[in-house]
């Protein structure tokens, strides 16, 4: 698997409050990544969630905010717990919707996915302002590249070696 250098500063962001927004194009490897957070956050004894708005029983769940709320007690309690979100895009009023779940202040970390369409930024960046932090996931970088293409071997010395 090619490792992506966004997974560390995801991973730095875990313990701040505001939702961790992970946006970009289609097949960038979104979901990927936030499977990958929450494998790791479950090895650390961490318990997660994980819904995805491209799955039929995961839409249920938000046809309104009391219903996501319930649906995260009954899987997490009412302790702390992560909450992975992924194409929120498909949510009608994503930011509103967030950030009524986001100001209720219940113990959960949220992890939220969505293609980055210009119009999904502008209403999420409006609704959501001070309560996340987005990060942009490209396609696979070069640097990405070149440390899969040599097995990682120049991972810390890139520079170096070109």
């Amino acid at each position: 698997m090619i490792k992506r250098t966004l997974l560390e500063p995801l991973t730095a962001h875990i313990s701040q409050k505001e939702i961790s927004f992970i946006v970009g194009p289609r097949q960038a490897g979104k979901t990927t990544i936030m499977y990958l957070l929450k494998d790791w956050l479950e090895k650390n004894g961490e318990r997660t969630l994980f819904l995805n708005l491209d799955i039929e029983s995961d839409k249920q769940f938000f046809d309104s905010q009391a219903d996501l709320v319930r649906k995260i007690e009954l899987e997490l309690g009412k302790h702390k717990g992560y909450v992975f979100i992924d194409e929120i895009q498909r949510k009608e009023d994503a930011g509103i919707f967030l950030k009524g779940i986001y100001d209720m202040n219940l113990p959960y970390k949220y992890i939220v996915s969505g293609s980055g369409s210009v119009e999904l930024k502008e209403r999420i960046h409006e609704s959501l302002t001070g309560r996340k932090r987005i990060f942009g996931l490209s396609t696979l970088s070069f640097e990405e590249f070149v440390n899969y293409r040599t097995d990682y071997r120049y991972e810390d010395k890139l520079h170096d070696f070109f």
